[in-house]
């Protein structure tokens, strides 16, 4: 189940630590986002329950839809939530009469790159030293765009 809004800022905070560790947002970052309508935050609840396995966040220009992160359960890896929320994000996009939609990923994160790509991305970039590593490293990251249809 689609849910928009979703949930509250403990809840999102707590699922983004498990899925993305150390790159997690802290409680007040999602508290912020909740209440600025620049953001739309869209989860999937677990069937037959309102236990949030998979949620994604985006902000919303004038022209653009930019994906700020999705962030799914470990323990619900690999049941396409990632690609249903990425379907709900376009539809909001279209929706909203909107050009693209924008997004950069890890250059290490292969797999994400092609979920994307399966979903109409194409690479526009590379960003040197963009994300911050362990022990001072850091690495690119790779900007990636979809056109949306009105």
């Amino acid at each position: 189940m689609i849910i928009e809004r979703a949930g509250g800022a403990e809840a999102l905070a707590a699922l983004d630590g498990r899925a993305r560790g150390r790159d997690a947002w802290s409680v007040s970052r999602f508290e912020a986002l909740i209440d600025d309508e620049r953001y739309r935050l869209t989860g999937i609840a677990a069937t037959g329950t309102q236990t949030l396995t998979a949620f994604a966040v985006v902000s919303i220009g004038p022209f653009d839809l930019e994906l700020e992160m999705i962030a799914v359960d470990p323990d619900h890896r690999c049941q396409g939530l990632a690609g249903r929320l990425i379907t709900a994000m376009i539809e909001q996009g279209e929706a909203l009469g909107l050009e693209r939609i924008l997004l950069e990923v890890r250059a290490g994160n292969e797999a994400a790159q092609a979920l994307y790509i399966r979903y109409g991305f194409s690479v526009d970039a590379r960003r040197a030293g963009y994300y911050p590593q362990a022990a001072g490293e850091r690495e690119d990251a790779i900007l990636m765009s979809r056109p949306l249809t009105r």
